[in-house]
């Protein structure tokens, strides 16, 4: 058979008035991302608010913070206020237990209860079309809790045994032996802030009750509310729910606390046949108040706030020591704690402590790199958006603040002014709060397999404790 020849296919010219082709747009950095804008109002009855419109989403976000310092508890029955915050769930006058968790669930409501060194603080997720029904129920709980006895009773036993569990736990004992290693003893943040199993299991009923009806009231009460506040008429609806709470004017001022000391030491609690160490060395710094804070930020994410800053770099990926370290600036009333924590192979503690020095010897002798600044801008700066994506993270964020007794407002400018910290400042700040030597270390671990080669290398006495 003979092959048939293709079609030819035929040519186009380009025509000669054509324009060239532009050229093409060099790269630029994204301007740094702003939180939206918090707007606040004041009741009549002493509730602060503060607002943030996120068209479109369906859920609203509600924190209510009651600014009472767990410094006011009285000392024989700390852990009150975490029993007083979790028993507003236990029902009203009008709406016992059961009924009030089932409206709850009418309204596809999330509720959650705690308190903080800084205050009591009650989250409500809900959506937008129930909010006003979910919200009036927590504000009547909040008004005229019901606190039944064997409900207090049951949260208080709870507590307790929710205590022992901490410190039956390596990474949680960490935290409460350096809290205690680093404040004055008659300082309140030296001690777990829901209180120990001895102190809980003395709160009654009638404490609950003193201590609501003397600090639970609306001058005290800020509430925020994240989300789609046109559809769902925010701002109507929250004075109208808030609006019958009534109660005593006068202010609460938390008593001083004392002077932080700057004393090293060294505590040891021993968990025999433990085949790791967990480790905490860190000091007291700054609170976010400080105008250093943005540059620690940037400086934390270098030394450890990353899988791929120096400590996990040293101590996971090349010795092997562990499965992360990091450091951390965690947050405490007027306050700061810059820890470097982690858990190693028991045989290696005296390595990684070595380690770890030499890690921060090194900052302390010269800066972070420009490659390190930059990662740490990517991830705190230009990420910011990510972290910011539903209404409950917006509001927590303006919740934090309120604890913190900072203003919500600058919180416009708190990625703008992040993104203008330079190499320089954020070395300088993270040599102020991680120094050479930290002023506490506690290690949780077999203590007849490191003892030793702790005291070897510490100049100060060191403190062995039992589980």
């Amino acid at each position: 058979m003979r092959p048939t020849a293709a079609t030819p296919i035929p040519r186009t010219s380009t025509p000669k008035n054509t324009l060239p082709r532009p050229a093409r747009p060099a790269p630029v950095r994204a301007a740094p991302w702003r939180f939206p804008t918090v707007h606040r109002a004041d009741l009549v009855n002493g509730v602060t608010l503060h607002t943030c419109d996120r068209p479109g989403q369906e859920v609203l976000s509600i924190e209510i913070i009651v600014g009472v310092p767990l410094a006011l508890e009285p000392r024989e029955l700390e852990g009150v206020m975490g029993i007083t915050a979790r028993a507003l769930a236990e029902g009203t006058p009008t709406l016992a237990s059961l009924d009030f968790i089932q409206e709850l669930e009418h309204c596809g409501a999330t509720l959650g209860a705690g308190a903080e060194h800084a205050g009591m603080r009650v989250t409500l997720d809900v959506p937008g079309t129930l909010a006003e029904r979910a919200l009036g129920l927590v504000v009547s709980a909040l008004r005229e809790p019901l606190f039944p006895h064997r409900a207090v009773g049951r949260l208080a036993r709870s507590q307790a045994d929710a205590h022992r569990r901490h410190l039956a736990d390596p990474e949680r004992r960490a935290s409460l032996e350096i809290h205690r290693a680093l404040f004055d003893s008659g300082d309140r943040r030296s001690r777990p802030a829901l209180g120990d199993a001895e102190s809980v299991l003395r709160v009654d009923r009638d404490a609950v009750v003193a201590f609501h009806a003397r600090y639970v009231r609306p001058c005290a009460t800020t509430v925020v509310v994240a989300g789609d506040l046109a559809r769902f008429d925010v701002d109507t609806m929250l004075p109208r729910v808030l609006g019958s709470w009534e109660g005593d004017q006068h202010a609460t001022e938390a008593p001083p606390a004392p002077p932080v000391p700057d004393e090293p030491a060294v505590v040891l609690v021993d968990r025999p046949g433990a085949v790791q160490t967990r480790l905490v060395l860190g000091r007291v710094a700054p609170g976010a108040a400080d105008p250093s804070w943005d540059a620690m930020l940037i400086g934390n994410h270098c030394l450890g706030g990353s899988v791929n800053a120096r400590l996990d770099t040293v101590l996971r990926e090349r010795k092997g020591y562990t499965y992360g370290f990091h450091s951390r600036l965690v947050g405490v009333v007027d306050h700061s704690l810059a820890v470097v924590t982690g858990a190693v192979e028991t045989s290696v503690t005296g390595a990684a402590l070595k380690d770890i020095e030499e890690i921060l010897g090194a900052l302390a002798q010269e800066d972070l790199t420009a490659y390190e600044h930059r990662a740490a801008l990517a991830q705190i700066v230009d990420a910011a958006p990510l972290r910011y994506l539903v209404p409950a993270d917006i509001a927590e964020e303006i919740a934090l603040l309120v604890l913190d007794r900072r203003d919500p407002a600058v919180l416009t400018e708190v990625f703008p002014r992040a993104a203008a910290v330079t190499v320089a400042e954020a070395s300088a700040a993270l040599r102020s709060a991680f120094p050479p030597r930290p002023v506490a270390t506690v290690a949780i671990g077999d203590v007849s397999r490191i003892e030793h080669e702790i005291r070897e290398r510490s100049d100060i006495p060191v403190t062995t404790l039992r589980c």
